[in-house]
């Protein structure tokens, strides 16, 4: 039985504060032991350009900062199936990119399961660093991160 790869795809901006909370999540994610079969990606703001790996990829998990009008560091978990996209409608802080690649890759006829993390910004200005309430969500972030790569092998060693 060959092991699944699983990808986890941080997006955002890193220069708008709470924007960049999937990049600094992976950034975090980096630092430890993760099994081979799991890779982690710094999307920043690529767009189409993460249409290869997104392919390349068994399963994925992405965490995006997205506008849900709730309190700042809420975590939302979704599919892309959840989603109802509307021509001119917003969902995330990314005008919807992540969910267009998708769409293409399953046009192409190779997209991955995918769970997707949405996390409530308080602030999108100018900035480097995080905000307080979303700095320290980021451990929380990662744990839910964690126990969806174990439903996810579960549901491999199922199939």
């Amino acid at each position: 039985m060959t092991k699944k790869k699983i990808v986890i795809l941080g997006v955002g901006n890193i220069l708008l504060r709470d924007e960049g909370i999937g990049v600094r999540v992976i950034q975090e994610m980096e630092k430890m032991d993760l099994p081979n079969d799991i890779e982690l990606i710094d999307g920043g703001t690529a767009g189409f350009d993460l249409l290869y790996p997104v392919q390349e990829a068994d399963k994925l998990i992405v965490v995006d900062a997205i506008e849900a009008d709730s309190e700042p560091g809420d975590i939302f978990k979704f599919t892309p199936r959840d989603v109802k996209l509307k021509s001119k409608e917003k969902v995330s802080l990314h005008e919807i990119e992540i969910l267009e690649v998708l769409k293409m890759a399953e046009h192409l006829g190779k997209c991955p399961e995918t769970v997707i993390f949405g996390i409530q910004p308080k602030e999108i200005n100018l900035g480097l660093e995080l905000t307080s309430e979303l700095q320290e969500k980021i451990p929380r972030i990662i744990e839910l991160v964690l126990e969806e790569i174990e439903k996810l092998k579960s549901n491999v060693a199922d199939d």
